[in-house]
């Protein structure tokens, strides 16, 4: 039985007293700098799950470099596969929201409208915490998702198809050198073909409590902290890269090690993926349809945001 919600017995002030005003909250989140939301397609992809209620995938081998060949020696025959299958199912999120038909009838307040508002914020909200603390801010534990060779994200050990090993992670805590040293290993990272991938820099993103620091170090003319005029090359060959931070990545939300002091980068070809099947839905039941003569806002989405594989992406967790 449907019970609770919204009532004239839990919120009788709404209903039955000429008050004067409510303390709404009222968010702002997107307005914050470089906010990050799962809804932001440089640092998501974002993908249908064509209809299926899991996605599994292979990662690809890729093509070495082409070697050299004598006059009338024998071509080489060179493997082309995939391997290390994974799956990833998708994630369903629901919650009713009854409203009575008392309450919705004697609202003096607004309160009926306020709570379909505050629903569709919540399920904004909801895609938020999942994407950005489930992925980013797990990606050097792997609680949450692994990449297809069984590591987490960030990881020291990773390992291509082909049999070569990936580091993309560092300890060192942020700063212009340290910050290119990641940076390096992002652009000489292989690929499934063992072989040099052609990362370039698009994207840093670290906690809020980072921001300001990110900033100073990316934004300036002249290298953040230095006595001297030299020019920072972040600012001057790298062109728009993107910069976001998000508050969810601070140690307040984020239970992961080293949550304040962490920062991610990553080039075009990453893949961490938004996966949707369902988008973010709202609907209200009538009474009519419910045993307790209750209006239902319904609110409902399916989607998992998780790493396909690990390259196109590095991380320093700032231990250091």
């Amino acid at each position: 039985m449907v019970t609770g919600g919204h009532t004239t017995l839990l919120s009788p002030d709404a209903a039955q007293t000429a008050i004067d005003a409510v303390a709404w909250e009222v968010y702002e989140r997107e307005e914050q700098p470089a906010y990050l939301s799962s809804r932001n397609e440089m640092f998501f992809k974002q993908k249908d799950t064509e209809g299926r209620i899991a996605w599994i995938w292979d990662e690809y081998s890729g093509i070495p470099n082409i070697e050299s060949h004598g006059e009338q020696e024998e071509v080489r025959t060179v493997d082309v596969f995939i391997g290390n299958q994974k799956i990833q199912r998708v994630t369903f999120y629901k919650n009713d929201y009854p409203v009575s038909w008392e309450a919705f009838k004697t609202d003096q307040v607004g309160l009926r409208d306020r709570i379909g508002r505050d629903v569709g914020d919540a399920g904004r909200r909801t895609q938020d915490y999942r994407a950005v603390i489930d992925c980013y801010g797990d990606a050097a534990q792997g609680n949450n998702f692994t990449t297809p060779d069984g590591l987490s994200l960030a990881n020291s050990a990773h390992v291509t198809l082909r049999g070569d090993n990936v580091d993309n992670l560092r300890t060192e805590v942020i700063s212009p050198d340290n910050l290119d040293l990641l940076v390096t290993d992002l652009e000489a990272q292989k690929g499934q073909h063992g072989e040099f991938g052609g990362n370039i820099f698009a994207g840093i993103l670290g906690p809020r409590k980072l921001y300001k620091r990110i900033k100073e170090i990316m934004n300036s003319t002249l290298i953040a902290d230095s006595a001297q005029n030299n020019i920072n090359l972040f600012d001057t060959d790298y062109g728009q890269v993107a910069i976001k931070q998000s508050p969810l990545l601070n140690s307040d939300f984020n239970p992961g090690s080293n949550a304040n002091t962490t920062y991610h980068v990553i080039s075009n070809q990453h893949h961490i993926t938004r996966r949707i099947l369902a988008g973010l839905d709202m609907e209200m039941v009538e009474p009519k349809y419910t045993r307790t003569d209750s209006y239902v806002e319904r609110v409902r989405f399916a989607e998992v945001t998780y790493p396909e594989t690990y390259f196109g992406y590095a991380q320093s967790n700032g231990s250091v």
